[in-house]
């Protein structure tokens, strides 16, 4: 009986893992990676952090709704690794929506 808890006590205490870059990823810049999520996401950048020297950003998105997204991205393009965070719908451009 007392091993039946070790599977729910190891689900709560993880932390999500963001994805690893892929192996065909290059660096992007700041301003790049805040035009894509800009182009995908109503809201406001909150922060953005340079990760993987270079390689990944990860940016905290205010929404209009007040949720925070958490967005990872690297190049070539707009390559979205990641996004987490409540609100991704209802923050969501669509491709035929105006901005």
């Amino acid at each position: 009986m007392r091993y039946a808890l070790v599977p729910l006590i190891l689900a709560l205490s993880a932390t999500p893992a963001f994805a690893d870059p892929p192996g065909d990823a290059v660096p992007i810049d700041a301003g790049a990676a805040l035009a894509c999520v800009a182009d995908r996401y109503r809201g406001e950048a909150l922060r953005i952090e340079d990760e993987e020297d270079g390689l990944v950003q990860e940016i905290r998105w205010l929404t209009p709704a007040g949720n925070v997204l958490e967005i990872e991205i690297t190049g070539p393009g707009c390559r979205f690794l990641e996004v987490d965070g409540v609100g991704q719908s209802e923050a969501r451009i669509l491709p035929e929506e105006p901005r």
